[in-house]
């Protein structure tokens, strides 16, 4: 009897709570005539490939100002050390084979590469986890600390992640290779996610607050997807204006910004 391959159904989780260190309140700050967070939740919305988009929050205020949006809202507990453990809690009331963290301050993301994740994870649907990825445009991305940066093997498989690769200076290679972006948005496949929870918090993710370290750490493969343009998200005050910048200079941006608005009239 031929065994027959469930289908992929992939769901998009937002985290997002009030209490961010370097950015208090940030979900619901408000942009455009819109809570940040509900951004993020159109734009997952416009990517065709995902089952159910839905926000894991444990913050009552956030749950309330999404659902006056008219989207769903999961209730998580407040003790998460990492934003992957409260999508991993959410992941328990959805129906789906393979989930997709959107970090809800990936304000800038573009559905067009929201569906290259998902299209990446269909055709290999067996790998636990996958992480969008960009490349470096500046030598001072290296050194930014809100910006979470790896090295990816010529397979396509995130080895190590670090704020900070200063050190590397005149001696990296053209075009900072084999250095990407890390971006805020990864895959999971369900029974990897169930387990995330379990593993035990690892020495690197401690000390740089780098959810990806743990699955580093623990010899799980992590797939580099690698996306278009790695647009900043927002986790400091002074990234709120360079953000605001893109959404009026860049032109995918005024687009995307235009339809959402629209979906407000």
């Amino acid at each position: 009897m031929m065994m027959t391959t469930p289908p992929v159904r992939i769901a998009a989780v937002i985290p997002a709570r009030m209490g961010s260190s370097r950015l208090p309140g940030k979900p619901l700050l408000p942009i455009h005539g819109l809570p940040l967070v509900e951004h993020v939740r159109r734009r997952a919305l416009r990517c065709r490939r995902f089952s159910d988009v839905v926000v894991a929050t444990c913050d009552d205020e956030i749950a309330r100002a999404v659902e006056r949006y008219g989207g769903r809202c999961l209730m998580t507990s407040p003790h998460h050390p990492a934003a992957t453990d409260r999508v991993a809690e959410a992941m328990q009331q959805l129906d789906c084979t393979h989930v997709v963290n959107v970090q809800g301050d990936e304000l800038l993301v573009l559905p067009e590469d929201l569906e290259r994740m998902a299209e990446a994870m269909a055709a290999e649907p067996e790998i636990p986890a996958w992480n969008a990825v960009t490349r470096i445009e500046a030598a001072e991305e290296l050194a930014d600390p809100s910006i979470v940066k790896g090295v990816v093997s010529v397979s396509g498989r995130v080895l190590f992640c670090t704020r900070n690769f200063s050190w590397l200076g005149a001696q990296a290679s053209p075009g900072w290779e084999p250095i990407r972006k890390i971006i805020g948005i990864l895959g999971y496949r369900r029974e990897f996610l169930g387990r995330y929870a379990e593993l035990a918090r690892t020495p690197m993710e401690a000390a740089e607050h780098i959810d990806q370290s743990r699955i580093l750490e623990h010899d799980v493969i992590l797939r580099a997807v690698e996306f278009r343009k790695g647009y900043p998200g927002i986790n400091e005050p002074r990234e709120v204006e360079l953000a605001l910048k893109y959404l009026e200079d860049d032109p995918e941006q005024r687009a995307a910004l235009h339809e959402i608005q629209g979906a407000l009239r």
